[in-house]
């Protein structure tokens, strides 16, 4: 149907004719159609107000979907909301732990200082610092430290899909095990960013998503005072203590021999991440 648009010198400035031409057997017959319509500016206060009402709606719709996702959350037990902050136990024992995701320099000199006072501990490295620096995770293993995850890309998970949680963590999990021979067990995930989707998901292909009981804070470099002052006023019977171990950190290195000095003084030993969780129940918090 050809559609043609007519305007007539005698019509109203807010009015169209519409001339509609259907065939019809061997001739052509025209109708002229007298269409009302409104004024530019009518129109477009209606074209606001629908999307105001679109917009209103897709709210609405999303409010709900995140309250129905959350209360789903809340029914779930804790290990599937949350992540490993410590472990239950009476016990002065804890577990330290280092982020390693840059650098030459840090990495070694806390893996000697590790070495020297014959301290177990576990690192979370992540994937591409660890392919690039196969040497220095191998030493980490060699001298009985845990090689854990770290994740590929420095990214929230929660931000993820669940097959991008899953392939970020199996990049990773690929390189620790061609480098230590062992398959790991546990991830930090970036910035401590989780939700019980990405706990699940982690799950999914082995792992248990760990974050920490006491930040040292070594990470904004505030000090080396309150590195130390964070870590043994903190600490508790089953901790689980975040420090890092790149070249970001420069006082870590600095901080860590009177940690560790005032952590014996205090009747504590400390383990690995494994080996912690032999010495009660793991909890499970936000």
């Amino acid at each position: 149907m050809d559609v043609l648009f007519a305007k007539f010198a005698n019509y109203d400035a807010t009015m169209q004719d519409i001339a509609i031409v259907l065939p019809a057997m061997s001739m052509k017959e025209v109708f002229i159609v007298r269409i009302v319509t409104v004024s530019r500016k009518v129109l477009r206060y209606v074209i606001v107000a629908v999307i105001m009402a679109t917009v209103m709606t897709v709210g609405l719709w999303a409010t709900d979907h995140d309250m129905t996702t959350s209360a789903h959350a809340a029914t779930l037990p804790a290990q599937d909301r949350y992540s490993l902050r410590d472990v239950e136990t009476n016990q002065k024992v804890a577990a330290l732990t280092f982020d390693i995701s840059w650098g030459t320099v840090m990495p070694p000199k806390v893996l000697a200082i590790l070495k020297t006072d014959h301290v177990p501990a576990t690192i979370f490295v992540s994937g591409p610092w660890a392919k690039q620096h196969p040497d220095i995770v191998k030493a980490y293993a060699q001298a009985g430290i845990e090689v854990e995850s770290h994740g590929w890309a420095h990214v929230n998970y929660s931000g993820l899909s669940n097959q991008g949680i899953v392939d970020n963590l199996m990049k990773t999990d690929q390189v620790i095990q061609q480098i230590t021979g062992q398959k790991p067990s546990f991830v930090r995930p970036p910035n401590g960013d989780f939700n019980s989707r990405s706990i699940l998901a982690a799950r999914s292909v082995g792992y248990t998503t760990v974050t920490w009981g006491t930040d040292s804070l070594d990470w904004m470099n505030p000090g080396v005072a309150t590195i130390i002052r964070r870590v043994t006023t903190r600490i508790h019977p089953g901790d689980i203590i975040l420090m890092h171990a790149s070249d970001t950190c420069k006082q870590t290195d600095i901080a860590l021999p009177t940690i560790l000095q005032s952590l014996r003084e205090k009747g504590y030993k400390l383990v690995t991440l494994k080996q912690l969780l032999t010495y009660g129940k793991p909890i499970y918090r936000g």
